[in-house]
């Protein structure tokens, strides 16, 4: 069974599996070294513990449930599992490709073709299935291929094939496992549970991503994409604010007073004024004419001070292809009424760029943020926009 992108199927459902193996292949230069890995991660989307992390420096998890074998010839290596064997935590597990200080080195997953990953069973050396991609990779020396997850008490597998900056490191910070440079040569995978310094790891999963801290990361560029401002204060209003660049130069805005046609450019829509805690939804019903998208939130003269965290806004990004890329306000600011939360380039023609930004603007300014035809934005460049108090009035 050949998959796509963002589709799920069932492994072991209709079937006696108790072990699969997974099998990693591509095309690229001799001077290109790349690795696959397996975490094994919990519902919360984390490793427990350091030997969770499957890959040719800790080729076995602790159970042997989880081996990790390098091949010769077309599969370049080979992840065995023992699903009956796995420990009852672990629910997920997720399967990826690295280059090898392919930062440091200028190498990116744009050099490599041919990438698949084939499930089989041993037993009956069937290939239940197989995803093949990379076409739309670009600077990417990292890539969650795909998953493998438990659902109503059967396994299914997800395919996923995103690309990560920051290759290694900035997996294992995904999972939970934080890495410490030791030597220019050297890195140390530490469990943040376990170390004297607090971690900022944001559990995630891969069907819902949570972003760090100034964080980019690339995913299918879908038709359509959603985006949610979400607010725990019932006591508090906030308005999410769409900016946009088209291809054909149009810079503009969608937002409460200006809802935006699903049937005219840009195609953008807003579901409305929400006034109490609960959801603003953007719709972007069509991406192909987008270049740049800016979401923002406002927070009215008449909410007070309080801090956008504190509210713990966050806005979430669903590419209607089984990811959802969640970006969520860490610092602490009390006197802004403007955030620049999320910024999103379409100019890819196969994927589109989701990063966090996190800006605010100056303390009690009302001017809002600029979104730049080349893609850059400003903060209190924009006209104000005063909501007025009557808004507020039930």
């Amino acid at each position: 069974m050949k998959l796509m992108r963002g589709q799920k199927v069932f492994v072991s459902k209709n079937r006696s599996l108790s072990n699969v193996n997974l099998y990693l292949g591509w095309s690229a230069g001799s001077q290109m070294d790349i690795d696959g890995a397996a975490f094994l991660l919990t519902d919360q989307g984390v490793c427990k513990r350091d030997e969770d992390f499957i890959f040719y420096g800790n080729p076995a998890s602790v159970d042997r449930a989880v081996v990790h074998v390098k091949q010769e010839g077309t599969d370049k290596e080979r992840i065995d599992l023992s699903l009956r064997e796995l420990p009852s935590e672990i629910v997920r597990i997720a399967f990826t490709l690295t280059i090898h200080e392919g930062e440091k080195l200028g190498h990116s997953f744009k050099d490599v073709s041919n990438i698949y990953i084939r499930l089989v069973d041993p037993t009956t050396n069937e290939q239940l299935l197989c995803y093949e991609f990379g076409e739309d990779l670009l600077q990417e020396a990292a890539i969650v291929v795909g998953e493998l997850y438990l659902y109503n008490g059967e396994w299914k597998f997800s395919t996923i094939g995103s690309g990560f900056n920051g290759g290694l490191a900035a997996l294992c910070t995904h999972f939970g496992l934080e890495v410490e440079e030791e030597q220019e040569a050297n890195t140390k995978i530490v469990n943040p549970a376990l170390s004297e310094q607090p971690s900022t790891t944001i559990p995630i999963t891969l069907d819902k991503l949570t972003l760090t801290k100034k964080e980019i990361v690339s995913i299918a560029k879908p038709s359509k994409v959603t985006a949610k401002l979400r607010w725990d204060n019932d006591k508090k209003d906030l308005d999410l604010y769409c900016l946009y660049v088209t291809k054909n130069g149009t810079n503009d805005k969608v937002y409460y007073r200006k809802l935006g046609d699903a049937a005219t450019p840009p195609y953008i829509t807003l579901d409305g004024d929400s006034r109490r805690a609960g959801t603003e939804t953007i719709t972007i019903h069509s991406t192909a004419d987008l270049k740049y998208v800016l979401f923002c939130a406002y927070s009215a003269l008449s909410n007070g001070f309080g801090s956008f965290k504190a509210m713990k806004a966050r806005a979430e990004v669903d590419n209607h292809a089984g990811q959802t890329i969640v970006a969520p306000l860490l610092e602490k600011n009390k006197f802004s009424y403007w955030v620049a939360i999320a910024h999103i380039d379409f100019t890819d023609s196969q994927q589109m760029k989701i990063s966090h930004v996190e800006s605010y603007s100056k303390s009690f300014t009302e001017r809002s943020p600029k979104l730049n035809d080349d893609g850059t934005f400003q903060m209190d460049a924009g006209p104000i926009e005063f909501k007025k108090v009557k808004k507020f009035k039930s």
